[in-house]
């Protein structure tokens, strides 16, 4: 049974992430990287169809977090597996991200009845994977700047 966390929800089961936000040059997503601009790179360790949409969420604060994202962001999954998403209207700073696949195609984040639990893969910045909460934007947030890139890896 997939894990997933309801954005903006609480729910009790995660599923796997792990995120990355270094120079370009220092990870392996350095392709992705624009020196003017940040950049999320939202990759699958599954197989998924090419052309599924990811959706990203993006937080700048404690109170804001999984309430009211500064940004939203949607883009399609390539032929390896991850969608590119520019980060072009943030400014350099300390951000939490959330990302699911859209495995359904109907443009919302799909849970199960009993307690909510997510039906579709998301993870969140960091690596974070809360078991019986929902996670922090203390625990979640990373350095967003130009040519950084953000990795997030989303699990089955």
């Amino acid at each position: 049974m997939r894990r997933f966390l309801g954005i903006g929800i609480l729910c009790v089961a995660a599923g796997a992430a792990q995120a990355d936000s270094v120079p370009g040059a220092m990870n392996s997503f350095a392709k992705y990287a624009d020196p003017g601009q940040a950049v999320a790179a939202v990759k699958t360790e599954f197989s998924a169809a090419p052309g599924q949409a990811v959706r990203l969420a993006i937080y700048d604060s404690e109170e804001a977090f999984l309430e009211r994202a500064r940004a939203k962001h949607e883009a399609r999954l390539d032929e390896e597996g991850v969608a590119v998403l520019p980060l072009a209207d943030l400014e350099p700073g300390e951000y939490a991200f959330a990302a699911y696949l859209d495995e359904n195609g109907d443009g919302k984040l799909n849970r199960g009845k009993i307690l909510g639990r997510p039906k579709e893969p998301v993870a969140f910045s960091n690596g974070v994977k809360p078991k019986l909460r929902k996670p922090r934007y203390d625990e979640t947030k990373v350095a967003v700047g130009p040519g950084r890139v953000v990795v997030i890896t989303l699990e089955d």
